[in-house]
């Protein structure tokens, strides 16, 4: 059984990896496609679109049919779009499951040449597949975390400008001139999308879409409630980014209460493999027991599985959502 079973494994292995090649090549370097890719930019880039009916027609000429389709009937499509989005990556969400598939598929390749036990060899695969959302997620995290340091001096930047005599559009405007990225991009977006014609609510609605931070969510609020009742936007502005310095200041506070979680959970999860590195350079003959039996295998797998356990459990704790 497993003579026959090893075999078919590596058959689906290199039918895997020819078939991403072969999608790597029409998706990116196919001529007829890069020149069908170019036409409709170009018209995009003509046209002017106003209300939902931009967001619609953006999807329907820069997207797949298959991307359509996925995106109305996965929510993990959307989750994956969402995140490539926060993360202001360059990656779509096709060349994302492509860079999983080949991860995945590499791995499995050099488990079976290696002839690695199959449990363990399952268990790399899923997490050199998952590196790539842990990568994005921690870029989409940081991104988020250096708008919000941005956020009160922006506010106070729209105040100053609103008090001089400028419309909010104009100082919207003036934010995406100004500033660096990640703030100022963002809102130079909201500022084109208002002068092609989108209305102010939806303009704002996307923002928060894109960003997804509790501050700025606090921000889009507070305009739209001011532009439908009326009132002193600057001095709602200035108040604002009052709050907002103030939950900063109790989050470095409960950041430091933590911080003691927080080194132990990196002592803690360090703590095995410095140990192991030790180990190796002193008896590797003993250490390697861990790796060339299907006992020390199998004990691998449930120190693993227990220090992710222990880790997720800290991690927990220790965050504290202000």
């Amino acid at each position: 059984m497993t003579t026959f079973f090893i075999p078919f494994l590596a058959f689906a292995a290199v039918l895997l990896v020819m078939l991403l090649l072969y999608w790597v090549w029409a998706h990116f370097f196919d001529p007829d496609r890069k020149a069908k890719k170019q036409r409709l930019q170009t018209i995009h880039d003509t046209v002017h679109w106003g209300g939902q009916r931009l967001g619609i027609a953006q999807t329907t000429m820069q997207d797949s049919e298959l991307a359509i389709w996925l995106r109305s009937r996965s929510r993990t499509f959307e989750r994956f779009e969402n995140l490539v989005q926060r993360a202001h990556s360059p990656l779509t969400v096709g060349r994302l499951a492509g860079l999983m598939i080949a991860l995945f598929t590499m791995v499995l390749v050099l488990g079976f040449l290696r002839q690695t036990n199959l449990f363990l060899l399952m268990v790399l695969a899923v997490a050199a597949a998952g590196s790539p959302i842990l990568w994005l997620s921690r870029r989409a995290d940081q991104r988020i975390r250096a708008f919000e340091n941005k956020l009160p001096e922006t506010l106070d930047f729209i105040s100053r400008a609103l008090r001089a005599g400028h419309s909010l559009t104009s100082a919207l405007g003036e934010v995406g001139k100004e500033f660096s990225a990640p703030i100022g991009p963002e809102f130079k977006t909201v500022s084109d999308e208002m002068a092609f014609g989108i209305p102010f609510k939806d303009a704002l609605g996307q923002l928060s879409r894109r960003v997804q931070s509790n501050d700025l969510n606090f921000f889009v609020t507070s305009l739209l409630i001011q532009h439908e009742t009326g009132g002193s936007l600057a001095e709602l502005l200035d108040g604002l980014a009052g709050t907002i310095r103030e939950r900063f200041k109790l989050r470095g506070k409960v950041r430091t209460l933590s911080s003691e979680g927080r080194a132990s959970a990196w002592i803690l999860s360090g703590m095995p493999f410095v140990l192991a590195g030790v180990i190796t350079l002193i008896n590797p003959g003993y250490i390697s027991l861990l790796w060339t039996t299907p006992q020390g295998q199998k004990l691998l797998v449930a120190g693993f599985v227990l220090m992710a356990f222990g880790i997720f459990m800290i991690s927990r704790i220790v965050q504290i959502k202000v």
